[in-house]
């Protein structure tokens, strides 16, 4: 947003206090506090005096720029009762960055979790992932799900929120609240984000137009992506009556390219061919599949048993040797839209009165293409053509177990494209209002919120070469990214096939589809009242009516998902095209392209989007869950100087009724399931200024994160025959409970200088964990008619996913944030300023093992980075402005445990992204501004095992260049 907007100080906003070195900021401290009642040139006595600590009550914030916004955000933090951290809209405005996400990351205790096209998606809180966040959007909680694909994350549903749906300009401030009291609604154990759209009677002037045009030139995709916003805002009558509205829109093109292994697998998992005559024999004779003494398959032979290649068998197929489950090189292109638009009416009749009716809508439109090229023969068992059909030629292993470089004969290959579309639409409306009736004041509001994940289309075309002789990997580099040898030429489609299996069920070709669609309502109505009975003292009562609708429908092919006969005539190539340019940005040499499935060219032969025949949809997944919540709470708020210092604070509880009613299917019949739990949850916090510019936190809550709408669906289970996947609700699992501590000690430097450290404590009752196993489908107690038409059995490993309670936890960190405006120095130099914030936290939680959870294991707590840290350097005068801004979060765990023999974690690597901005003001009305995002080119990447770290997802999204132009009249 422009500089012309005001933000409208309360009790909730702050401005982060980002952390610096002591040492810099205590020897500075003397000569700032005298640089800073010193005027500079051109500067005016009230310029350059600092600011007053604004009263609790509203108060306007003139926001002048980057620098006087964090000026001016800190005299509010001075006031602030628990721990806050905010931006304001010139904060938001002039950060390099694609959405809300990438702009919270600047915060202390905030990291973000990056998805598709490397671009921000979720937050962590002080080791807290996105489910344990709740988002309010212009005060009411609002759930923001979106799509993706198979190839690394999932989707985001339900409660956790996902930034990539919102524009950043759309709002004119965020906070991040750490700690809670008893007027904050419950469901948050990491942190309360409140999002604020712009009002119109906080405008400084009585019209406002403003409007940007942004190009983004990606250099992996090699486009231009443009991006165009827009404000209008109007009073009317002496500016008691207003209406503002805004619009962001967005097109973008993303690539991002690497390589994935799936899973890491024991080497005799699934077993290989052993030479001939060696004993034992695998895999057995079998007339169907052609494997005898002398073939490990029909026309593939056994190697000879020489010393060698007994060796290199009896290395790889071993317990003890640890290879990918599915080595796989990736390019995944996504390209969306982003529109975003809000709309407010807002009346201040009086001083006493104000109503306002907000607006916010937001349409997120995705088409995502995942092409890869996999050898896939290792993820299969014997009765599957896999890699018991498979000779190991040469074969090497480090220390660790992890085969490091292997040489394989008789692998079958896959050449997939998955072509996605989602689209994500939410809108919101909430009525909000307040009045004072001297000595006693009611607010409230009314809200509505709806959100829709759309998944029309989700395709995968698979061609196949199956028993390639010459496949290699080799990781002998030291690099996360193999050199791999496919042993045919891949950009040749002759060497690939689309037809129906044979009759020894070798799989020739693969068409699956599926859709879906997700919906959550919510509906919110709150009212609270404030009654100052003596002086300094208030109370404040209210109570909270809430209702969340979460609906769920996915649809497959009715026939099978193997390739259909293609018509006379029809060759590879009249379905393929040529992928090139690959793997420009990656590190290591890697095949340049290869001969991909093209959509268009298959379904114009084929025409399956027709869903007709045997391309026809049947209901596979359909479930809905209905939670009523009734909550209520009664606090006393405090501010007295009677003692040596002043203190101020709140002590109250808050009362939650939850009732929750679930539908879902087992075995085919319906079942609803309901039940209802309730918990109070007391909380203080206490706030000493113990000096003008020295003040001291505490606060302590119990606190409760409710689980996930979509995995308290009763019955549900979702199955990935492709992926060999299992996954199902539990109805029954219990809240995220926690008791929480908080304390930080604050020194203000001058006008524009902090430094403070908060310590935090939570101990955590019980936990969530996604509980996976490896196991025949045959065990899953799910009839065997679901594989029909799959090259799947009863034997088939699948990886079986369930979330369930387990026994929590500590966790405990601690915070250094620093904000300091270089004014004390001479000249130009007065305009530099840095901000930093550094976080630890550690947490060791109890993970269950196995399903009754009768053994466990102790490890690191999900999305928690031990060490996060983020800093920015700035310079900023009258006209040109210019920043840069680092990130760096730590590795951290994905999944405890595993899921696979043979390895403890899942882990995601640690990375540092670096990106810059500078504008220049033109004129007072055109600013024109150029960006860089990602300059370091960070990997996203995930490895499996605490020790070994076996690349299991590596790629790269290249960097963004951006230039665009403001106007504001």
């Amino acid at each position: 947003m422009e500089e012309s907007f005001r933000l409208l100080s309360n009790r909730r906003g702050t401005v982060s206090a980002l952390a610096l070195s002591m040492g810099l900021l205590m020897a500075a401290a003397p000569a700032f506090a005298q640089g800073a009642a010193t005027p500079q040139d051109g500067q005016s006595d009230a310029e350059a005096a600092p600011p007053e600590a604004p009263p609790a009550t509203t108060d306007d914030i003139v926001v002048m720029g980057f620098r006087q916004s964090l000026t001016n955000a800190l005299a509010i933090k001075r006031q602030e009762t628990g721990v806050v951290d905010a931006i304001t809209a010139e904060d938001i405005g002039k950060f390099p960055d694609s959405n809300l996400a990438e702009s919270m990351q600047r915060l202390p205790g905030v990291a973000i979790t990056r998805g598709d096209g490397g671009e921000g998606r979720t937050i962590s809180v002080r080791g807290l992932g996105a489910q344990f966040t709740r988002v309010r959007l212009n005060g009411m909680e609002g759930a923001s799900s979106t799509g993706s694909s198979d190839i690394r994350s999932g989707y985001v549903s339900s409660r956790s929120f996902d930034f990539s749906t919102f524009a950043s300009e759309l709002f004119s401030s965020l906070s991040v609240r750490k700690t809670s009291s008893a007027d904050v609604e419950e469901g948050s154990l990491g942190a309360t984000v409140d999002l604020q759209t712009p009002r119109p009677l906080d405008m400084k002037e009585d019209f406002t137009l403003s409007a940007s045009a942004q190009g983004t030139y990606d250099d992996l995709r090699e486009r231009v992506s443009p991006r165009f916003t827009g404000l209008v805002s109007k009073t009317f009558l002496d500016g008691t009556l207003g209406i503002s509205g805004s619009i962001a829109y967005t097109r973008r093109y993303t690539r991002e390219e690497g390589y994935s292994a799936i899973d890491i697998l024991q080497g005799s998992l699934n077993r290989f061919c052993s030479p001939v005559g060696y004993t034992p024999q695998s895999p057995a004779n079998s007339s169907r599949n052609g494997s005898d003494a002398a073939n490990c398959s029909t026309d593939n032979p056994r190697l000879p048993n020489t010393p060698t290649n007994a060796a290199n068998y009896a290395l790889v197929d071993n317990a003890g040797t640890f290879i990918p489950r599915s080595p796989r090189l990736i390019r995944s292109d996504q390209d969306y839209s982003r529109l975003g638009a809000t709309l407010t009416l807002e009346a201040r009749p009086s001083d006493r009165t104000r109503v306002a009716l907000d607006g916010l809508f937001s349409r997120y439109d995705v088409t995502r293409s995942d092409q890869t090229i996999t050898a896939i023969s290792f993820s299969r068992n014997a009765g599957q053509h896999g890699s018991a059909e498979s000779s190991v030629v040469d074969a090497e292993r480090a220390d660790d177990g992890t085969l490091t470089y292997g040489l394989f004969n008789g692998v079958d290959l896959t050449n997939d494209l998955t072509l996605t579309k989602f689209t994500t639409t939410f809108g919101q409306v909430n009525l909000s209002a307040s009045h004072d009736f001297g000595g006693v004041k009611l607010d409230g509001y009314v809200g509505m919120s709806r959100t829709i994940v759309d998944r029309p289309m989700r395709t995968q075309i698979g061609i196949f070469a199956n028993n390639v002789n010459g496949f290699s990997y080799d990781f002998r580099d030291g690099g996360r990214i193999p050199d791999i040898g496919w042993g045919i030429d891949v950009t040749n489609p002759a060497n690939f096939t689309f037809a129906p299996p044979l009759a020894d069920n070798t799989t020739r070709g693969t068409l699956a589809l599926t859709r879906g669609r997700d919906e959550t309502n919510n509906t919110t109505a709150e009212l609270n009242a404030s009654w100052d009975i003596l002086e300094g003292v208030t109370l404040r009562a209210g109570g909270q009516y809430r209702q969340s609708e979460y609906e769920t429908l996915s649809r497959s092919r009715v026939t099978q998902n193997l390739a259909p006969l293609l018509p006379a005539g029809t060759s590879m190539a009249d379905l393929t095209s040529p992928l090139t340019g690959f793997g420009s940005s990656l590190p290591g040499t890697t095949i340049s392209g290869w001969a991909a499935p093209d959509y268009d060219k298959f379904d114009s032969v084929l025409g399956f989007s027709s869903e007709s025949g045997i391309y026809a949809f049947q209901t596979t997944t359909d479930g809905s869950l209905k939670e009523t919540i009734k909550s209520a709470y009664g606090m006393i708020e405090f501010d007295t100087d009677a003692l040596p210092v002043r203190l101020r604070g709140n002590v109250g509880v808050r009362y939650v009724h939850t009732d929750q009613v679930g539908q879902g299917s087992l075995a085919g019949s319906p079942l609803t399931l309901s039940r209802s739990y309730e918990d109070w949850l007391p909380s203080a916090t206490v706030v000493a200024d113990i000096t003008d510019n020295l003040i001291l936190r505490a606060a302590a809550a119990k606190v409760m994160t409710r689980p996930e709408l979509s995995d308290l669906l009763p019955g549900s289970v979702s199955i990935a025959l492709n992926t060999r996947t299992v996954s199902s609700g539990n109805f029954l699992l219990e809240p995220i409970r926690a008791k929480t501590a908080d304390v930080s000690l604050e020194y203000y430097i001058g006008r524009s200088g902090i430094i403070s450290v908060g310590a935090f404590y939570k101990d955590i009752d019980t936990f969530i964990q996604t509980l996976q196993r490896n196991i025949p489908f045959g065990e899953t107690g799910l009839p065997l008619s679901l594989l029909a038409g799959s090259d799947n059995d009863a034997s088939t490993i699948f990886t079986v996913s369930n979330k369930t309670n387990t026994p929590g936890g500590p966790l405990k960190g601690i915070e250094l944030n620093g904000q300091l405006g270089l004014d004390f120095l001479p000249g130009f130099l007065s305009n530099l300023g840095i901000l930093a914030n550094y976080t630890y936290v550690d947490s060791k939680i109890t993970y269950c093992t196995n399903t009754t959870c009768t053994t466990t294991v102790r490890n690191d707590l999900v999305n928690l980075s031990k060490n996060a840290f983020n800093g920015t350097i700035y310079y900023e005068d009258s006209k040109f402005s210019i920043r840069a801004s680092g990130s760096y979060r730590d590795k951290f765990l994905l999944r405890v445990p595993s899921g696979r023999a043979g390895s403890d974690v899942q882990g995601n690597i640690s990375a540092f992204f670096l990106d810059a901005t500078a504008s220049y003001q033109i004129t007072p009305e055109i600013r024109v501004t150029v960006e860089a995002q990602n300059l370091t080119n960070q990997e996203l990447g995930f490895f499996m095992d605490s020790g070994r770290q076996n690349p299991l997802y590596s790629s790269y999204s290249g960097r963004k260049f951006s230039a665009g132009v403001a106007v504001r009249f």
